[in-house]
């Protein structure tokens, strides 16, 4: 899909406030309402925007501890890797997982409510996967950055 300035004026204010109504928009482009209308659906349509989200605050649902949690699989096998990304998919606390180069094949973000909590997930869940090797955890002390849109 080839986007045109306005398309890229559109997303980019997406990006920031989904939930703008249209007619904000459209002022803002200095369009009416249905043909902005038009290029989001266009938009939508060519896979651009994947879904909408709510964006909470870990502090006020007592998930205050981000982890990055580097995973080292037992063997490089295709079977093994693929099964860990399924196991993965269930865990509620990985909010992000990477498959990186590097001395760690798996990178992931984790969420909790605590240390103990953290240890518990480390314990329980993550080093019960018989196709991991080595674990090891770089916890976030600050947020410095923190943003979900690209300009385009």
């Amino acid at each position: 899909m080839k986007l045109d300035e306005t398309d890229m004026k559109l997303i980019n204010m997406l990006q920031e406030n989904c939930k703008q109504p249209i007619k904000n928009l459209a002022a803002e482009l200095n369009l009416s309402i249905a043909p902005v209308h038009e290029r989001i659906k266009k938009i939508e349509k060519a896979g651009l925007i994947k879904r909408y989200v709510a964006i909470v605050d870990l502090d006020l649902i007592n998930k205050p501890l981000i982890n990055y949690c580097n995973v080292t699989i037992v063997k490089h096998n295709k079977e093994l890797f693929k099964e860990f990304e399924l196991q993965v998919k269930e865990m509620d606390e990985v909010l992000e997982c990477y498959t990186v180069s590097g001395n760690y094949d798996y990178l992931l973000k984790v969420v909790s409510s605590s240390m103990r909590d953290y240890q518990d997930f480390v314990l329980n869940k993550l080093s019960t996967l018989e196709m991991i090797s080595n674990i090891n955890s770089q916890f976030v002390m600050k947020h410095v950055k923190f943003k979900t849109s690209i300009r385009v």
